[in-house]
């Protein structure tokens, strides 16, 4: 699995979130039982979108999204 770099991210918040929303809606309820406890942990915490999306986590849910939907 490749990981992106956080270098390279020029998003908005509001981007960030509409990403991050767009990818929890592929995240289902089969991938987050495959997923191990801190990974679904996360996903459960990030579904609350009234907080923001730091660059880091949405590149985590890229890289959870890239790694259970490939």
């Amino acid at each position: 699995m490749t990981y992106h770099s956080l270098s390279e991210c020029s998003l908005t918040d509001d981007e960030r979130r509409a990403e991050a929303t767009r990818i929890l809606g592929m995240i289902g309820d089969q991938m987050r039982k495959e997923m191990q406890a801190h990974e679904a942990a996360f996903v459960r915490r990030k579904a609350n979108l009234s907080q923001p999306v730091s660059v880091k986590e949405l590149f985590w849910l890229r890289d959870l999204n890239s790694k259970y939907n490939p």
